[in-house]
């Protein structure tokens, strides 16, 4: 509070004089107030990008609604927005909004690859959607911003799907697939995932820094309103009841790069819980069936096919189950369960299920 005593003037020019003084005083410990409360938020945003825990605490407040915690992470905080996911992200000190968007229903193509042609591969999803776009501070490079978004969804319980550390070329169609921006060649991006309320909250981040040193951060955020489907596939109990219901599994969460059978690390999930299923029912014996979508040659696409069913086989086996218990089969692209005249219909059809058989063994 600043106190100002104001005395009677003998005259009107000495009234202007001393009218003159206070506005100064005024102007100058606002502007001092203003440059502190600055500071405290800079301060206060960057505590929040690497973690800290009292800043968790305001933030499970703002969460869960407490209009007792009037707390903001800066000017530039997402917490302004409609969107709940927002909250998730302290955005780093000293960017400067470009454009922000919020829908409650949309639909959200996620960029998790990139094929041989440097065409983005991506999975459709629907849900809440956030989209947020801001010049980087000058003087940052984008690994001290990636980091520091990357180390606050850690501390959530963020799990990462696919990640770019540094691309020397991004994908051709980024902003036809997404919209995100992107140019020069030092661009670094992730996506993942994390529980957020009663659904999944997908978070995907692009950083990246021209050579005059201009950039700007994207950061897209989807959640659906339901627990995500590929975290209930990963649950042995869940996926012993489907098999019990339909006599087969589709693996949602085993991923492999396009036009590849190597799988990717993020697959461990379902695969550890596809073998504790083995465990758990030791009479089960089961067919290994890969699919394709129908794009590329028959051939090459039932080869394909094969690799990916051997590939997860041979996880498996590695897991601890006998191999007389498995055996890999390759469709190719002859059993579909969706259209290939799109890119959801395609991502479909990708995939590779665990049927099982009705007697003998695998081998």
């Amino acid at each position: 509070m600043l106190a100002i005593a104001i005395g009677v003037a003998p005259d009107t020019a000495s009234a202007q004089g001393l009218l003159g003084s206070i506005t100064r005083r005024v102007q100058q410990t606002v502007e001092s107030e203003v440059a502190d409360k600055a500071e405290e938020e800079a301060r206060h945003v960057t505590r929040c990008a690497l973690g800290a825990s009292d800043c968790r605490a305001r933030q499970d407040q703002r969460d869960t609604g407490d209009p007792s915690n009037d707390d903001r992470a800066g000017a530039a905080s997402a917490d302004d927005l409609t969107s709940g996911p927002s909250a998730l992200i302290s955005i780093y000190p000293g960017s400067v909004e470009k454009s922000r968007d919020y829908q409650d229903y949309t639909d959200y193509s996620r960029v998790i690859g990139m094929d041989r042609s440097r065409h983005a591969e991506i999975q459709v999803l629907e849900g809440g959607l956030t989209r947020l776009l801001y010049d980087n501070p000058r003087g940052r490079s984008t690994l001290e911003l990636i980091r520091n978004y990357r180390s606050a969804l850690d501390a959530r319980g963020f799990e990462v799907d696919y990640e770019v550390s540094n691309a020397r070329s991004w994908i051709l169609n980024i902003r036809e697939a997404n919209g995100m921006v992107a140019y020069g060649t030092d661009v670094r991006y992730f996506t993942g995932r994390l529980r957020y309320g009663d659904g999944t909250a997908y978070v995907s981040i692009l950083v990246y820094r021209e050579a005059n040193g201009f950039g700007r951060t994207n950061i897209h955020i989807l959640q659906t309103n339901e627990m995500d489907a590929d975290m209930v596939s990963v649950d042995p109990a869940a996926m012993a009841a489907e098999l019990d219901r339909s006599g087969a599994i589709n693996l949602k969460g085993v991923f492999f790069d396009t036009g590849r059978y190597t799988l990717r690390p993020n697959s461990d999930p379902q695969l550890d819980a596809a073998a504790s299923l083995m465990a758990s029912q030791p009479e089960l014996v089961i067919d290994v069936i890969g699919h394709t979508d129908n794009v590329g040659s028959t051939a090459n696409n039932q080869r394909l096919s094969l690799q990916r069913a051997e590939a997860v086989r041979q996880a498996l086996i590695a897991r601890g189950v006998s191999a007389e218990r498995l055996r890999a089969i390759g469709m190719g692209s002859d059993a579909p369960i969706a259209s290939n005249a799109t890119e959801d219909g395609r991502a479909q059809n990708r995939r590779v299920m665990l049927v099982r058989r009705a007697e003998g063994t695998a081998r």
